[in-house]
């Protein structure tokens, strides 16, 4: 998108105030959103490492906190010695209680069960007897009901077996109420001691954890007992049953007594280690951070930042405000005065403010991510580099950049150093995508960023005296940011082009395959037309290159100028064989309508194609609204009343770039040149500076960039390469009278007769 013209759509967008207010508006919130809140000390300090800032004096006393992670473990300490506490609950009066509300309920199912036997000749399983099964607490099967029938008929003719059933069960019964049976599993305790509160007691026993049982381990001592009635299976299950629905724990959890217990315990536990008083020297200059004084630091920062009161708040707002509002004025202050078409054109602010926006996303969640490793070194700077460099220029990626460097800094919380190892690996990969010419080439960056970022992370480290092992680390991550980026750049930029319809040098050098459908085209149908614009783009390269505009561009221009001619390439003399000019049997205006059509079907081609729109302008703009002079010419010597001009000219709009303007004099100097008999340089130049005073004086250069010293600049390159074209040749002589010369040469006699 170097110099691009305006669009001819969607002009509105391209220069409306305000949406370039809003694309201002939403990148200034974004980045003050991602700035940190207020960081009181700016020095990153690590035990170890070197306090490089001035001497820091205490303004004021406060206590010097243990460390966050000395703290912790003496909490989880104190959580290994907590005894929770539980309390003490009577299962009912008595537990005869329950035992019997069981007996009870299971005889009235077994008897009802006995009178339906005598009715029916057989025990059923009637909805009556359903009814009754729902009182009891044990849900048991049809067999296991059948079981316990058969042991109440014994029991009718003089046994006691269900009554030894009902003894047994009471005895485990009994059993188990005399132990500790907790509501928890005992593996969620860490203390091996429990707290026991008994009823209407305010004193607490304190229980050993091996004294206790939970219900799984409950459950298990009933199941080690369960087989009092030896290989009879049913009569075991219905015991393992009866016991597991009367097995209550004795002991409840207490979550109110235990969490006043737990936290009286760490209120005990002292958070401090000392104190600084008010003017005390926390830390000299060049002195190492041992551990006592990072948590003086950290003491400091924390008191600090707990002593803001609501005007300071505010007034780390404003300061946040004023950091994003300077670095984006210096950005637009320069793009303003050095690149007025980027900052005329909101599309192109719209991708420089979303590549400002993701460098400082990258740097944000860098700073989020709370892991042990040096995260920041994946902000892919360079990613913003390369894609500058390509879709702009150089030197506005590097000034762009520069920006971006400080701001991922800011967002840092001050962190500078990554600023600079960033810029460092940035830059060098800005000089990598200069001269690029093609899609590969975005790959050698790779080369060059890993020197950036390799160089800058040793000087930074090893003024740190940093521990070898983080300098490898740190040299790991800047390689992997040395391969990333080129790769993310890679993909962006598909993006970039795609969907913002960016026309980058890439796309550019892409467009000036000959083996583009329409270039075949073109030299197949138009063989003249293809060769007059192979020498225009020449032209325009050399000349564009001499006033610093995008050759490339201008280049490409030429080639796809007057595709348009294609559709009646016998109406235009470039393409006429023979002496038979098809516009001797038409009339002035019919020849000029033909003539002109060329820029509608040109466009409708370019479109067609999906040519980019900057090389759709070259079509129109390359005549401007110049004067069909030749047949406006015969018109009016043919009629005898005044012709109007506007019919013979062509609907512009007037070049509107540089590169538009270089192609219009390169289009009329190369017609007009070849008109010239036996040209000379003098000649040449004479009709150069000609053309472009013509066509200066007519108008049609006013509304591009081109100054005098540019047209004088072009004037001079225009003629070096014409004159390459035309230069003086000798005169080869004519072959029949040669082969004469040498026949009459070979007919004289030689030697003696």
């Amino acid at each position: 998108m170097k110099n691009s013209p305006k669009a001819l759509t969607g002009i509105v967008f391209a220069t409306s105030p305000g949406i370039k207010f809003l694309i201002g508006i939403v990148t200034f919130f974004f980045l003050f959103w991602m700035l940190p809140e207020y960081e009181n000390i700016e020095s990153k300090y690590e035990v170890g490492t070197v306090w490089s800032a001035e001497d820091l004096i205490a303004p004021f006393s406060f206590p010097i906190y243990k460390d966050e992670l000395e703290y912790e473990q003496e909490k989880q300490d104190v959580m290994k010695n907590l005894t929770p506490v539980f309390d003490r609950i009577e299962q009912g009066k008595n537990p005869e209680d329950s035992i019997d509300a069981f007996r009870e309920s299971v005889l009235t199912v077994l008897s009802a069960a006995s009178e339906l036997e005598k009715s029916n000749n057989g025990f059923v399983n009637s909805e009556s007897l359903d009814s009754l099964k729902s009182i009891v607490s044990v849900k048991f099967t049809y067999p296991e009901w059948e079981t316990l029938y058969a042991l109440f008929k014994g029991s009718q003719s003089g046994s006691n077996v269900i009554d030894e059933f009902f003894r047994k069960l009471q005895t485990s019964i009994d059993d188990l109420s005399q132990q500790n049976i907790i509501d928890l599993s005992k593996e969620t305790l860490v203390s091996k001691r429990i707290s026991v509160k008994e009823t209407g007691n305010k004193l607490q026993q304190v229980v050993e954890t091996d004294n206790v049982l939970d219900s799984r381990q409950a459950l298990n001592k009933l199941v080690g007992a369960a087989s009092p009635f030896g290989t009879d299976t049913s009569m075991n299950s219905i015991y393992l049953k009866s016991l597991q629905s009367m097995l209550k724990p004795n002991l409840i959890y207490n979550s109110e007594l235990s969490d006043l217990e737990k936290q009286n315990r760490i209120d005990q536990i002292p958070q401090t280690i000392g104190i600084v008083r008010e003017n005390e020297r926390i830390i000299s200059k060049h002195d190492p951070v041992n551990r006592l004084t990072k948590m003086k630091l950290d003491s400091y920062k924390r008191v600090r930042l707990e002593k803001i009161g609501v005007q300071d708040i505010l007034l780390q707002q404003v300061g946040k405000i004023l950091t994003v509002f300077v670095l984006l004025l210096v950005l637009g202050v320069f793009l303003y005065y050095i690149r007025p078409t980027v900052y005329n054109d909101n599309l192109q602010l719209l991708i420089l403010a979303s590549l400002i926006l993701v460098e400082g996303f990258f740097a944000f969640t860098s700073l989020k991510l709370n892991v042990p490793a040096p995260v920041e070194l994946l902000i892919f700077v360079p990613v913003a580099s390369i894609l500058l460099t390509i879709i702009f220029d150089s030197r506005l990626a590097f000034y762009s950049v520069t920006v971006i460097c400080f701001l991922i800094a800011v967002i840092r919380g001050g962190d500078f150093s990554i600023a600079f190892i960033s810029f460092c690996g940035s830059v060098l990969a800005i000089f990598s995508e200069r001269d690029i010419k093609n899609r590969s080439q975005i790959f050698r960056s790779f080369f060059f960023i890993l020197i950036g970022y390799t160089l800058s992370i040793l000087a930074i480290n090893l003024v740190k005296i940093e521990d070898p092992q983080k300098i490898l680390t740190k040299l790991l991550f800047g390689g992997i940011n040395a391969v990333m980026s080129p790769v993310i750049a890679f993909g962006l930029l598909i993006f970039y082009e795609k969907v913002f319809k960016v026309t980058t040098d890439l796309t550019l050098l892409e467009l000036s395959d000959f083996n583009h459908p329409l270039l075949k085209e073109l030299s197949s149908k138009a063989p003249g037309t293809f060769h007059h614009s192979i020498i225009m783009g020449n032209l325009s390269e050399a000349a564009a290159e001499s006033i610093g505009a995008n050759s490339i561009l201008a280049r490409v221009g030429c080639y796809y100028h007057d595709i348009g001619k294609m559709s009646k390439p016998q109406f235009f003399i470039e393409n006429q064989l023979d002496q038979n000019n098809k516009h001797n049997e038409l009339n002035p205006t019919m020849s000029t309508k033909i003539i002109i059509s060329h820029v509608r079907d040109g466009i409708e081609m370019a479109k067609k194609h999906k040519l980019p729109q900057q090389i759709i302008d070259f079509i129109p703009m390359h005549h401007g609204t110049t004067l069909v002079a030749y047949f406006y010419d015969k018109a009016q010597s043919s009629s005898k009343e005044e012709i109007s001009d506007q019919t013979y000219r062509y609907p512009g709009p007037k070049p509107q770039t540089k590169e538009t303007g270089i192609v219009m004099l390169a289009d009329a100097i190369e017609a007009s040149t070849r008109t010239i008999e036996e040209p000379s340089p003098q000649k040449l130049e004479n009709n150069i500076r000609e053309v472009i005073r013509r066509r200066f004086m007519e108008g049609e250069l006013d509304e591009c960039d081109l100054t005098l010293k540019d047209l004088t600049k072009i004037k001079d390159s225009f003629l070096k390469i014409l004159v390459g074209i035309h230069h003086h040749r000798l005169k080869y002589p004519d072959m029949n009278q040669l082969e004469l010369h040498v026949e009459k040469k070979s007919s004289k006699p030689t030697g003696d007769v």
